[in-house]
């Protein structure tokens, strides 16, 4: 068996990974990816016991590759929300009532378990080379009744294509004339200075609606955005979340605000799966990708090879026919009240 996966990021290069160990020839096409950061942050923390199973699975697999730092994690909420997903999972947690050094409200308190930091640039670059993607971007075609997908003047063509190539899997589709259901938007951070607890904590703050991670010393990355695509954050973003964070910690300084383009399915988590006859894909990682990519990665490709994977929320097929209409920004699967709530 031939597949062709299109991308060079996490979803990408984990998925090849995985069709190369199960004995398929891979290739690989796809930009070098720019991460922001050349850490990403792996949570356990998270309301859905599913996605923290696929969490702790792709640690696992991180740790054939590197050795992640845990960092200490701390989830602000009211004393209402249920931690059944982490129970059911076996995550260490600690609940924190009152401290000192955060402001908390009478009705909320603190979860702490750990993260991770994962050098995710070090783990893809090393995958890229030892697959050797092909540095370049695609698109595909239909020729005689066969998917055909071209980079740089050249035509490549297996049994299988595996779209993974993040907010670009709706565009790559279209070219063939099918519409996947998954949708972009714009996602917004801040690089700020703060009270030097910060810098050491990875923080979700699900009362207030924003969150950080450590970054380097003296600075961490904050935010909660979410845009239409190819929109700039607006101009006061990063002391709008300069104040939520300050409410909890006292003050903090925006320097910069980035923004970029991300991709989320209608039960805001992501999809993989077979959208047609030899076409697959795997995306919606909204942002997630360093937690669930590759666990998720493994599963498609033992789809391709076998024909046999879950029947879960994960799959794409469950929402092949799901109405269009649905706004990216209200589907935040990662959101403990927003889950809770539903």
């Amino acid at each position: 068996m031939r597949v062709v996966v299109v991308g060079g990021g996490i979803a990408a290069v984990f998925t090849a990974h995985y069709l190369t160990l199960m004995g398929v020839e891979a290739v690989v096409i796809g930009d070098r990816p720019k991460y922001p950061l050349t850490t990403l942050v792996l949570t356990q923390s998270m309301p859905h016991v599913d996605d923290v199973l696929l969490a702790k699975e792709s640690l696992e697999v991180y740790r054939q590759f590197t050795n992640p730092r845990a960092i200490t994690s701390i989830d602000i909420m009211p004393r209402w929300v249920s931690l059944d997903s982490l129970k059911l999972a076996g995550v260490r947690y600690r609940i924190i009532e009152d401290a000192e050094w955060v402001r908390l409200n009478s009705d909320e308190f603190i979860v702490e378990t750990t993260d991770y930091l994962i050098p995710v640039r070090r783990v893809v670059n090393y995958l890229r080379g030892r697959l050797r993607v092909i540095d370049a971007r695609a698109r595909l075609k239909v020729v005689n009744g066969s998917l055909v997908v071209i980079a740089n003047g050249v035509r490549y063509t297996g049994d299988v294509v595996v779209l993974a190539a993040g907010p670009g899997n709706s565009d790559l589709a279209s070219q063939v004339g099918l519409k996947l259901p998954l949708r972009r938007y714009q996602c917004y951070a801040s690089l700020m200075t703060g009270p030097g607890r910060i810098m050491k904590l990875s923080i979700g703050d699900d009362v207030l609606g924003w969150y950080s991670r450590p970054f380097i010393p003296g600075l961490f990355i904050a935010g909660d955005g979410c845009g239409k695509p190819g929109e700039w954050a607006p101009l006061d973003y990063g002391w709008r979340i300069a104040r939520l964070v300050s409410r909890r910690f006292g003050w903090a300084i925006p320097i910069l605000t980035r923004s970029g383009t991300c991709e989320v399915s209608p039960s805001g988590g992501p999809v993989y799966g077979e959208v047609k006859d030899g076409l697959y894909v795997l995306g919606g990682l909204d942002g997630y990708g360093s937690m669930v990519g590759p666990a998720l990665a493994r599963r498609l490709a033992e789809l391709v090879v076998t024909g046999k994977a879950p029947i879960d929320d994960y799959r794409v097929e469950k929402y092949l026919e799901f109405n269009s209409n649905w706004d990216p920004c209200t589907v935040e699967r990662h959101n403990w009240l927003t889950v809770v709530k539903q």
